[in-house]
């Protein structure tokens, strides 16, 4: 597909300088990722808080004070939900033929490869999310700087972009 004419998506956006096509904003890419992260958070919330009070068990002790408990099975088991939750939403999402969760499409935005065409694919996808992952892993402040990138980029790419070979291009 050909880039749309300098004006089709107004002035006020900024256009890939090797390929023309119109790139999101950082703001747009950020209100994307909380409306993303309340997808996921939600109902993983709601799994976590049944799974707790069930592992949950009270017990008296021998002066009649009351405590409870919670297996650390039932914390680890939902995080793993948390986990495989999120990685199957990014990638399915991203990956697929319109590039685009939910909080993109509300923003009008998607995940292109390089090209800013051609849809990501299920593998790089895979690889943007794994690399968001290491480096929240790292303390987060990585994680931080990564997702701020874009704002100085030329390309308006962050780290999980250039990894994968991506950009986020508006759709509006």
């Amino acid at each position: 597909m050909p880039p749309p004419p300098a004006g089709a998506y107004g002035a006020a956006k900024f256009a890939d300088p090797s390929t023309g096509v119109p790139l999101a904003e950082w703001w747009q890419r950020a209100v994307a990722v909380i409306i993303d992260g309340f997808v996921i958070g939600i109902p993983w919330l709601i799994i976590y808080f049944i799974l707790r009070a069930i592992a949950t068990t009270t017990s008296t002790d021998q002066f009649g004070i009351q405590y409870q408990t919670t297996s650390a099975i039932a914390i680890i088991f939902a995080y793993l939900i948390f986990a495989v939750a999120w990685f199957g939403y990014y990638v399915y999402f991203n990956g697929g033929e319109k590039g685009q969760t939910l909080g993109k499409m509300a923003m009008g935005i998607a995940t292109r490869d390089e090209s800013g065409r051609a849809p990501l694919g299920y593998g790089r996808a895979a690889l943007r999310w794994l690399v968001i992952l290491g480096l929240d892993i790292l303390c987060v402040i990585p994680l931080i700087i990564d997702y701020l990138s874009p704002l100085w980029d030329p390309r308006r790419q962050a780290w999980h972009d250039k990894a994968a070979h991506s950009v986020v291009v508006t759709t509006k």
